[in-house]
């Protein structure tokens, strides 16, 4: 069992909610209205996201913002350079390219060199022979004239 006293106070605190309904007016007047209206407050949008974003480039956080930023990657395009020089000029790098030297030598004037040409025509005959079975496989034969075609096995 409720207490009156308590149910009284409830309904005192409980909140109305008016929602206010618009008289109906014709409907095509109506819908005009509101779709200019809705034209209009989207170009408001608009330009004052335009203009927003204007003042956003053109401030003084921004200047600042971009003119560190451009600081910050000379810096680190500079360190990158430094870091190239350094291991290009560096033992292990020289010793890399003498390396590597020796070998366009060797595959230039040996017999490595006419093997690895051997190796590859070799390689890509049989690859052409390959898609050459490939390709005659999706060909149809060549029809058979009408009297001579045999009757399809069941």
């Amino acid at each position: 069992m409720s207490d009156p006293i308590v149910d009284q106070l409830k309904e005192d605190e409980r909140l109305k909610i008016d929602i206010p309904v618009e008289e109906d007016a014709p409907g095509a007047a109506k819908t005009a209205h509101a779709t200019t209206d809705l034209m209009d407050e989207f170009k408001r949008l608009g330009r004052q996201f335009g203009d927003t974003l204007q003042s956003a480039f053109n401030s003084e956080e921004a200047k600042r913002m971009e003119t560190e930023l451009r600081a910050g990657m000379k810096t680190f395009a500079d360190e990158v350079e430094r870091v190239f020089r350094e291991a290009k000029d560096s033992p292990t790098a020289t010793r890399v390219k003498e390396e590597a030297t020796v070998v366009k030598e060797r595959v230039e004037t040996g017999d490595m060199g006419r093997k690895a040409q051997e190796g590859i025509v070799g390689g890509l005959r049989w690859l052409s022979d390959e898609l050459e079975k490939l390709a005659n496989q999706f060909t149809p034969a060549q029809q058979q004239p009408p009297a001579e075609k045999q009757p399809p096995t069941e």
